[in-house]
């Protein structure tokens, strides 16, 4: 057998485990779009989002396909994300794969191993798109050795929320744009004992992103070689001064009362919405693509910051979330060719700005501004605007491009380990030294049986 498939394989294993210890319950799930018109030649699409997001990610695959009469997009939504990988990577090279997939940026760095992708840098040098148009750092986090590999797409950045009316009713400052610890520390205290504990300052959600944010807003790298972006990463930077800072703030909160931890999973981030909308909760940290279900849950003002850095430690700014639409190489050209028209489509400034009307994802075609309903949607939510400032705000460095490696989902798993330590009061330097430990062994690991696959050779070529 083939070396990469054998890792293939293993890798479809790894996922699978992921998943079954992630298993969210899903509201409502697109099938198949209508048969293709005769004529049409078919592009198979394969998303991860569900929900109201999901229906308006499918009204735009209708409108690309009412738009012209040469392709059909064919969207189906397959579940989580590395639910969609796992299927992928067990269909491929079959009839059955997809030509168009949306990955999410943990999974990248696999995906790039499978090297079954035709790299966006391709049809961009070929059409001559204008990629100025779309947000530096955003294609910052999907490319390598200058070429971009995916279409960004729906891309979400981290952000604080915050009860103004709360902060009003208890006397306690507004927050500015940028927040530091200590400011968000001390009004979680003020929030919290000016209610007699009816309402908590603050939660972190044990969620491994947050903390990555928290770091990357520091300048810190999560592994060395510029985040595995120079080459292939060798060595993780979990037990860190920057992680260390991010955990000594959120002690200090639990330690004073002023924090509520509502754990790790699903369950936690639906009771931290919960929490929040019903007033009980002054302040969270969560994706700005949360935005959308809180207009229209909160009974409330609210107001939406920056992510919070150390006091004397400037922002650095945060990486982006969110995925990509890669177009696989084993299908036709004419195939191929469809799905970078209908990526093409999807970020243009008019579907770009009904996306982040709808969603709270972050518009990444700049023009998108300037589009009516997307105006009209920041008139009536002013909150919109923040996580684009912070994106203009941020330093174009490694940090901020984000992490690029294949064990992203296994670090994950250790941090989020860590955190629970940390929150039932754990030592913060032992927990984060475990989870370094257990990281760098995963690293090696992977390198010593797939480095040849991982690094980038093939790029460019």
């Amino acid at each position: 057998m083939k070396k990469w498939m054998k890792w293939v394989i293993a890798l479809a294993a790894t996922v699978v485990v992921f998943i079954i210890g992630n298993t969210a319950v899903h509201q409502w799930a697109p099938s198949h779009t209508v048969g293709a018109p005769s004529g049409r030649i078919v592009v198979p699409f394969w998303h991860a989002i569900n929900g109201p997001n999901g229906k308006t990610l499918e009204a735009m695959v209708a409108r690309f396909n009412k738009s012209q009469k040469k392709y059909w997009v064919e969207s189906v939504y397959e579940g989580s994300y590395s639910l969609t990988q796992s299927k992928y990577i067990n269909t491929l090279h079959s009839n059955v794969s997809p030509a168009l997939i949306q990955i999410d940026q943990g999974n990248g760095a696999t995906t790039l191993g499978i090297n079954n992708y035709v790299p966006a840098q391709e049809f961009i040098d070929k059409d001559g798109y204008d990629l100025s148009q779309i947000y530096t750092n955003v294609l910052n986090a999907y490319t390598i050795k200058g070429q971009l590999l995916s279409i960004p797409f729906n891309s979400s950045a981290a952000v604080l929320y915050y009860n103004q009316d709360l902060f009003k009713k208890y006397k306690v400052p507004l927050l500015p744009q940028s927040p530091t610890y200590s400011q968000i520390a001390n009004a979680a205290k003020l929030l919290t004992q000016r209610s007699g504990d009816n309402v908590k300052g603050f939660t972190m959600q044990i969620y491994d992103w947050l903390a990555d944010e928290l770091v990357a807003n520091q300048g810190g790298e999560l592994v060395n070689n510029g985040n595995g972006r120079t080459a292939v990463a060798t060595k993780a930077n979990v037990n860190t001064p920057e992680m260390r800072r991010v955990f000594t703030w959120v002690q200090g909160m639990i330690k004073d009362g002023s924090f509520q931890n509502y754990g790790t999973g699903s369950g936690a981030s639906a009771n931290q919405m919960a929490g929040f909308v019903s007033g009980k909760l002054g302040m969270f940290m969560q994706s700005s693509a949360a935005m959308g279900t809180i207009a229209k849950s909160a009974k409330f003002k609210f107001g939406v910051t920056f992510m919070p850095h150390p006091d004397g430690v400037p922002a650095n700014g945060v990486a982006i979330g969110g995925a990509s639409f890669w177009i696989t190489k084993d299908k036709p050209a004419a195939v191929r060719q469809g799905a970078w028209e209908f990526a093409k489509f999807a970020i243009s400034p008019k579907e770009q700005a009904a996306w982040q009307a709808a969603t709270g994802y972050i518009a990444v075609n700049k023009n998108a501004l300037k589009e009516p309903v997307l105006k009209k949607a920041i008139t009536q939510n002013p909150g919109l605007l923040v996580p684009v400032a912070q994106l203009q705000a941020a330093k174009n460095n490694a940090a901020t491009a984000g992490p690029f490696y294949a064990n992203l989902n296994q670090a994950a798993q250790f941090i989020t380990v860590a955190m629970q330590q940390i929150y039932a009061g754990g030592d913060i330097n032992k927990a984060l030294s475990t989870a370094q430990q257990k990281t760098d062994q995963a690293i090696q690991a992977t390198n010593a049986v797939d480095y040849d696959l991982l690094k980038f050779d093939h790029i460019g070529q």
